[in-house]
């Protein structure tokens, strides 16, 4: 899977680094992303596609066992 930088955000010169919060539950899924820091919308939902079809993640293992986690992750978008 690639990010496709949104034509919207190119013709507008549109650049900086959106930040989506979820959690990773026990089995690897995403649950309830968000944006929790925006940039411009077109970024924020190609964002969130990336976010939703990035697939298994790898649980937290605590204590022996693995646990859900909230994970914060930054996307840079940089025209060059």
């Amino acid at each position: 899977m690639s990010v496709t930088y949104p034509d919207r955000a190119v013709n507008g010169n549109i650049q900086g680094r959106v930040q989506v919060l979820f959690i990773v539950d026990k089995e690897g899924d995403v649950i309830d992303p968000y944006i929790w820091k925006s940039v411009e919308y077109s970024l924020d939902d190609e964002t969130m596609r990336v976010i939703r079809e990035s697939g298994q993640w790898e649980p937290v293992f605590q204590n022996g066992r693995h646990v859900k986690s909230y994970k914060l992750q930054p996307l840079n978008f940089k025209l060059e």
